[in-house]
């Protein structure tokens, strides 16, 4: 599945073990946070799944409604079943000006830009 918003595309993988892999690239702002909650939101109800594996190592950029958004997908699929495996050092940028150490399992600064 893949889905194009404007300046955003998340796109999601079932794999074979219950987990769901989300790759989320672009801008994650306050005009592509809500967009990017629901496609990924609506997923939640739809599967059975163990885990949500979060790469984020296309996100060129990401402000604090883009925070708020990822936080609110851990809420909604329960606690310790949303992890972040890989994230573009903008991400670590907001995750440090907020003074956030580890978020959804990712220390902030670890080199895990994949893409």
């Amino acid at each position: 599945m893949q889905d194009h918003m404007v300046d955003l595309t998340v796109t999601v993988e079932r794999t074979g073990r219950g987990e769901l892999l989300v790759g989320v690239s672009g801008e994650l702002d306050i005009r592509t946070a809500s967009p990017m909650l629901r496609t990924i939101g609506g997923l939640l109800g739809e599967d059975e799944f163990e885990m949500l594996r979060l790469n984020l190592s296309g996100i060129e950029f990401c402000d604090h409604a883009g925070l708020r958004a990822l936080h609110a997908l851990e809420v909604a699929a329960g606690p310790d079943r949303v992890r972040i495996v890989a994230a573009h050092p903008s991400v670590d940028v907001i995750l440090r000006l907020c003074g956030i150490t580890t978020f959804l399992g990712h220390p902030a600064g670890a080199a895990t830009r994949t893409g």
